[in-house]
């Protein structure tokens, strides 16, 4: 059983292949072995693997981006009002 497996065992076998491979290439890419790309092959397709490559290393670019610039100064605070079942606002 690995490390996904075993701390989340409620998820499909296809989410946690996902969650193995998002841990690989957010810490270690080099540690991505023929037994997982196998184990990738087998899911996706060659375009979903290209969208999930993206999206998870993009998302992790943008964290680290994010991390680096720090917050902003002041983050500015929208209220929206939610209505009420019968429309009023207050």
């Amino acid at each position: 059983m690995t490390q996904v497996e075993a701390a989340s065992p409620a998820l499909s076998p296809r989410y946690q292949l996902v969650c193995r491979y998002t841990d690989a290439l957010v810490t270690s890419p080099r540690s991505i072995d023929a037994s997982l790309r196998d184990a990738l092959a087998a899911e996706f397709t060659a375009a979903e693997l290209v969208e999930l490559t993206l999206t998870v290393t993009f998302a992790s670019a943008f964290s680290k981006a994010a991390i680096a610039w720090g917050p902003p100064e002041a983050i500015p605070v929208l209220e929206v009002p939610t209505p009420d079942p019968e429309g009023s606002v207050t």
